[in-house]
Parts: C-alpha cells; sequence; structure tokens
C-alpha cells in the first residue's frame, strides 16, 4: 500500500465507522419503536390522534372488522373485552405481526414499558393498549399475551345423531352427543421448541367425558380437524404430533393442573427407556388456552389421540378402551359377540370398526378376561401378556397413585403374533387422581379429595398374582425395572422437577392466573408442598414394597 493509500485509510476509517454506527443506531432505534410489525406512539402522538380521530366503543364490530395476527383473526373474549395472543416464552423478540382486517386501517401501540420485557408481559398477563383508527374513528383494544398455544373455536351449525340403544349401545352412550360443525384456528407457539405456527382449518367438535358435564363453563371436548371436503385434515400441532383429531381436558379438578401432564411425561419416559421390540406409548400432552365462540374457556390439556394410527396397528390387531370399573360377565360378553356390539360394558372395541371384522376383533379379549377373570389361571393369563410392559404399568401406576385407573381408564392393545397368538398391553389414560388426590363423592369438594397416605397399592388381584407368585419369572423382572427407573425416571427429584417444571410453565405463561380468576370455584393452587411430600413418602413406602 501506498503512503498515500495508507494516508486517506488513517483519516478516513474514524469518519467511516462513525457514520456506519450513526445508521446502525438509526436502524436500530426504529425497529425498536415496532413491535409485532405495529407503531408505537408516545403519549403526545396518541394524544393527537384521538383528537383528529375521536375513540368509538363498537367500531371494528359495526364494521365487521377484526384484529389479525399473520393474517388471522385473533380470539376475542367478548365478556372481558380482550384480544389474546399467543407468544414464545422462551424466545426474547416478539413474533409475527398484528394487522387489521381491513385496507386503509392504521394500528399502534400505546406507549408501554413491557412491550420491551416480554417475560414480564407474558407472566403478569398485563393487558397492552392498542389503538385502531380507521378514517376519522378510532377504538381503544386491549391486548393480553400468553405462553401457551391458543385454540379458538366457532361453531356454524350442529346436529345430534339419533342412535338405538338395542341396536347400536356403543354410539347410544359414547357418540349421541351434539356435533358442531365450524372452524377452528390454532395459534401454536410452543414453548418447548420454539415453533410458531398458525394453523386455520374446518373442524367438527362435541363434548366427551362424563364428569366434565359437571363442572361449569369447562368441558372436556374432543375436536376434529377436516378438510373443506369433509376428510380429515392432518396437522403437525403443539409439538405432540402429526394428527386429525385431538382431545381437550379441563384438568378442573385438579388443584394444581399438573397430574396429568406429570403422569403422561413419566410413563413415556418409560416407554422410551424400553426396549426397541415393543412399544407402550400412551397419549402426549400440551397446555393450551381456549376460546368457544368467543369466549374464553381457560386453561386445558390437549392431548394427541390414542388410535390405531398412533399405535401403528395392522390387520388382526385389536384395541380397547375400559371406561368404568368391573369387567363384562361371560353371558353379557357373549350377548355382544352374538349381536356384533363394540361395547361389551365396561370394555368398548376401539379398533377394527369394520362389522364384519368385529367378531375378530373380541377374540383377544374373550381370551384376557376369561383367564384373568372368569376361570382365573395365571399361567395361561401371563402368556397373553408382554410382561415387561405389565410390569411397566404395574410400577407406573403405584409410583404415581393412579387411583383411578385399576381396570379403568387405560387402553388395552392386542397385537397378533407371526404364530397367531396375541400379545396384549396395557396403556394408562386420564391420569387427573394421582399423587395423592382420590375420588370423593362430595360434589362441594369438586369430587376429589387428598388422601395422605402414601401405602395404598392399586392394582388388580390377576396382575397382583403374577409377580406374588413369580409367574414365568414375574417378580425377578419386576424388581429389575423398578431399580432401573428409581435410578432416573422415578427418583423423587426427577418426578418432582417434572412437577415443577410443569407448574412452572403454567405460572410464567400467565394461564394458572387467568383459569383461576374464570373458575373461582376451583380452588386452583400453585402449592406443591403436600404433594412433594406424597412422593417422597410414596417412594420409599414403594423401595420396601417392591423390593422386599
Amino acid at each position: 500500500m501506498s503512503d498515500t493509500a495508507k494516508l486517506l485509510s488513517k483519516y478516513l476509517f474514524l469518519p467511516l465507522t462513525t457514520i456506519f454506527l450513526i445508521v446502525l443506531f438509526y436502524f436500530h432505534y426504529t425497529e425498536s419503536k415496532r413491535i409485532l410489525s405495529v407503531d408505537i406512539l408516545s403519549s403526545q402522538d396518541a394524544e393527537e390522534v384521538f383528537i383528529s380521530a375521536p375513540p368509538t366503543a363498537d367500531l371494528l364490530s359495526s364494521r365487521g372488522i377484526t384484529l389479525l395476527y399473520n393474517g388471522y383473526p385473533l380470539p376475542y373474549d367478548t365478556e372481558s373485552g380482550t384480544y389474546y395472543l399467543s407468544q414464545n416464552m422462551n424466545h426474547g423478540d416478539w413474533q409475527g405481526a398484528l394487522s387489521l382486517s381491513c385496507t386503509g386501517g392504521e394500528l399502534y401501540f400505546l406507549e408501554d414499558a413491557l412491550l420491551f420485557d416480554k417475560s414480564a408481559a407474558i407472566s403478569s398477563g398485563h393487558a397492552f393498549s392498542l389503538c385502531a383508527r380507521i378514517g376519522n374513528s378510532s377504538q381503544l383494544l386491549s391486548l393480553v399475551i400468553t405462553g401457551l398455544p391458543l385454540i379458538s373455536m366457532t361453531s356454524a351449525g350442529s346436529e345430534t345423531p339419533v342412535y338405538d340403544p338395542d341396536l347400536e349401545p356403543d354410539k347410544y352412550y359414547y357418540d349421541s352427543q351434539t356435533r358442531y360443525y365450524g372452524a377452528i384456528v390454532i395459534f401454536n407457539a410452543n414453548p418447548k421448541s420454539g415453533k410458531c405456527q398458525t394453523v386455520f382449518s374446518p373442524v367438527t367438535f362435541h363434548e366427551r367425558g362424563a364428569s366434565s358435564t359437571k363442572y361449569g363453563r369447562k368441558k372436556n371436548y374432543a375436536i376434529k380437524l377436516l378438510e373443506e371436503d369433509g376428510t380429515k385434515n392432518e396437522q403437525y400441532l403443539f409439538d405432540i404430533g402429526t394428527n386429525a383429531k385431538w382431545k381437550l381436558i379441563t384438568m378442573f379438578n385438579d388443584s394444581s393442573k399438573i397430574r396429568d401432564m406429570t403422569s403422561l411425561t413419566l410413563w413415556n419416559e418409560i416407554a422410551a427407556a424400553s426396549e426397541a421390540d415393543f412399544m407402550e406409548y400412551s397419549a402426549e400432552m400440551s397446555y393450551c388456552e381456549v376460546f368457544l365462540d368467543g369466549r374464553y374457556n381457560g386453561l386445558c390439556g390437549v392431548l394427541s389421540p390414542i388410535d390405531e394410527d398412533t399405535l401403528h396397528l395392522k390387520d388382526g390387531d385389536s384395541l380397547y378402551k375400559l371406561v368404568e370399573f368391573g369387567n363384562p360377565s361371560p353371558e353379557g360378553f357373549q350377548y355382544s359377540l352374538d349381536n356384533n356390539f363394540t361395547i361389551a360394558h365396561p370394555v368398548r372395541l376401539r379398533y377394527p370398526e369394520d362389522p364384519e371384522k368385529i367378531l375378530s376383533g373380541w377374540m383377544p379379549m374373550q381370551e384376557y378376561l376369561t383367564y384373568a377373570y372368569w376361570t382365573p389361571n395365571a399361567y395361561a393369563y401371563a402368556s397373553l401378556l408382554d410382561l415387561r410392559n405389565i410390569a411397566d404399568f404395574y410400577i407406573f401406576t403405584q409410583a404415581t397413585a393412579a387411583a383411578d385407573n385399576r381396570s379403568k381408564n387405560t387402553y388395552m392393545v392386542s397385537r397378533r403374533q407371526p404364530d397367531g397368538r396375541y400379545i396384549t398391553y396395557i396403556l394408562p389414560w386420564d391420569l387427573n387422581y394421582t399423587f395423592g388426590e382420590i375420588w370423593a363423592q362430595e360434589p362441594e369438594k369438586l369430587y376429589v379429595e387428598f388422601d395422605e397416605d402414601p401405602t395404598v397399592i392399586y392394582v388388580e388381584p390377576c396382575i397382583r398374582q403374577l409377580f406374588d407368585e413369580n409367574i414365568y419369572g414375574a417378580n425377578n423382572l419386576l424388581k429389575q425395572r423398578y431399580l432401573a427407573y428409581r435410578a432416573d425416571i422415578l427418583s423423587e427429584d426427577h418426578i418432582i422437577a417434572v412437577m415443577e417444571e410443569n407448574m412452572n410453565l403454567l405460572i410464567r405463561s400467565g394461564a394458572l392466573a387467568r383459569d383461576t380468576a374464570i373458575c373461582p370455584d376451583s380452588r386452583n393452587s400453585a402449592d406443591l408442598t403436600a404433594t412433594k411430600q406424597f412422593v417422597r413418602e410414596r417412594m420409599a413406602f414403594l423401595d420396601e414394597y417392591f423390593l422386599n
């Protein structure tokens, strides 16, 4: 480099660097005054807007205008007059863009310090103020940010199917709910993956679960996403799988809202740690907040289904659901076979559904019931099972104190083997009565009470006999698997850590506080002291129970 070039470089470097920093600061400052692609008005600028465009309370509704996020209408709670937006709690920046569903409309945030503190805004349930200006009129809008996915369903029509209880008892008792048809918008800012996703779909949904009808405004729902032609619309959602069918549970009578999530997490961790030659995964769950026809319905759990698709069932396999305590009598079961029913109360045949395959679909269950209950034979019964799965189920239901899952709230899968035999697996489901909470008869207690006794065993006698008598080495297998899980998955520290992680998510997202506000009688509580103590005492008792 020449001396002249060196001199120019020396004297030009500082001015050019200064100019670059000024430009960089300008662009950063300009961007910092926009949140979600919306400008921020200072107090003075907002006053000028309201002078030139006086506020009108119903400006948007009177003109059919909505507030959009990434082009989709945001959920709006008519009771509180508040819009809701889903944002990822683990991502520092605001994601996506807000707009109005009209041309020429202007949208502004009013100056607010929490616009620059995303996590505090979400956890506190802070309501931001937006100004929507259209011509010479404006309207103030309220916007709350949640850290959970949002589901907004609207119904446009309904039908109530009618079934003959004598000819179609399964459909009469379990499928006769009113079906609603409409649209669903899912705002899926999932805190685990960081994925920000918006899905619109036609939908059909209906109430499910006998217990949920007692819980006021909050109901359990089964939802099915549809294509325009009415076929199923499968979507990868909530970071828990690709499905068209999903289940929504209210968790209403679980004061902590962490029992289902914690239990399913532990079971699926056990399944993931198991050998590769058998599959015992159950449903996966995520938290969400739900709107129905313009009303905020609070915190819910969304679950992937347990069906032939998620279980990868083949022709010849069977899937059953146990919906109540007890078992069908031999006579009652035979009556269902003779009439080609898909229910032999309290057992439902969920797969196969083809009428010509229903009879063969019942055969594994008939064999199971015969050797487990009707004419008990422990060795014949054990030969129908994968003892690893039964050991896992036994260990899991005791570790979680699953009071409502003893011959109830389970799915049973019978897989046909190459030699024509069937091997049956048990999968847990509906795990709200766990970790010390049990069913209570009193409605004023929300049908739940806390039992501090950590020594109660919840197991069917036919299952317990396999291990008590060490049938085919079952007890040796049980101890081996229990010790392996106690080292990590079922250690007190891990169980409690999963509970705390779930509770932290509900608090940080603001969802627990919002759910408590609309359901004050739910007795929601973030205090896990008694539950943690139960876990410690329960696992200490199980060490003695299983190992000695």
